[in-house]
């Protein structure tokens, strides 16, 4: 993850951090400047006394809002997504199989998921001479091809990539290995294993 994902990841965390360095930032030059000194302390005891009380109920509140935000955010906004993949095996008339493979994803969230880049690894098992791994990159999407990636997947949205591979007839079996991964770097994985030969 780079660190402009951290960032956005984390910016509640580094925003109240800031605060807090700046808060005594601001105390400090003031104590250097005599703006506030031990003698102006003791001569304004009362306020300060009055000023105490506003300042923890501040902090009381400021915490508050800060622990809701952090399970609000976790329990509510927090990026969820449902992947599956499905494979349907056709024969042809030569020495493969073709395998069929769709790769979709939901947004089961209330958070929009942007710019989702899916990844698929097949593992090809057999005889030692059919046994091999393959990675996809070449991918298809619903009224659209020649494009890797859509831009969003709204909530309660759900969008599919697809393609095909030709797996030779002495293969035993394929196991299909797919990721999601969005520009936020949350990541959802699935796998799936389907025998080489003709659906029914």
């Amino acid at each position: 993850m780079d660190i402009y994902n951290w960032v956005r990841r984390h910016r509640g965390a580094i925003i109240f951090a800031l605060s807090i360095i700046v808060i005594l930032l601001l105390i400090a030059n003031a104590w250097k400047h005599q703006v506030l000194s031990s003698e102006w302390l003791k001569d304004q005891k009362g306020a300060l006394a009055a000023l105490n009380s506003i300042v923890t109920l501040f902090v009381f509140i400021a915490g508050a809002i800060f622990s809701y935000y952090r399970f609000f955010k976790g329990r509510t906004l927090s990026l969820r997504a449902d992947p599956q993949i499905n494979v349907t095996v056709h024969p042809t008339d030569g020495s493969s199989n073709i395998h069929a493979y769709d790769l979709s994803i939901k947004n089961v969230g209330t958070s929009t998921i942007w710019n989702p880049k899916p990844h698929l690894k097949l593992i090809i098992h057999g005889p030692p001479n059919i046994e091999s791994e393959r990675e996809i990159s070449g991918w298809y999407e619903e009224e659209r091809a020649n494009e890797h990636t859509v831009p969003v997947i709204e909530a309660d949205e759900r969008v599919s990539f697809f393609g095909h591979q030709e797996i030779q007839h002495e293969a035993w079996a394929v196991t299909y290995i797919a990721s999601i991964q969005a520009d936020s770097g949350d990541s959802w994985y699935i796998s799936k294993t389907v025998t080489n030969a003709p659906n029914k």
